[in-house]
C-alpha cells in the first residue's frame, strides 16, 4: 500500500479495485482493472474537507456493499 493511500476497495467478482489516495489538492479516487493493472474511466478529485464522500464514492464504484 503506497503511504498516501487512504483506502482500497477490491471487488473480485467484477476484478476491480478502487482507490482513494492522498494528493495536493484533496483526495483522488481511481478505478483499476485488476487484470489489466490499468485505470478504468477518469480520476475523481474531492477536497481534504470530503474525504467521507470520496470513500463512499469509491465504495461505489468498485461494487462493494456501503
Amino acid at each position: 500500500m503506497n503511504a498516501n493511500q487512504i483506502a482500497a476497495f477490491p471487488n473480485a467478482e467484477y476484478g476491480v479495485t478502487s482507490l482513494v489516495t492522498k494528493i495536493s489538492k484533496g483526495y483522488a479516487v481511481t478505478l483499476f482493472d485488476d487484470d489489466a493493472e490499468l485505470a478504468v474511466g477518469y480520476v475523481t478529485i474531492y477536497p481534504f474537507n470530503m474525504m467521507a464522500q470520496a470513500i463512499q464514492y469509491a465504495k461505489q464504484i468498485s461494487g462493494v456493499s456501503a
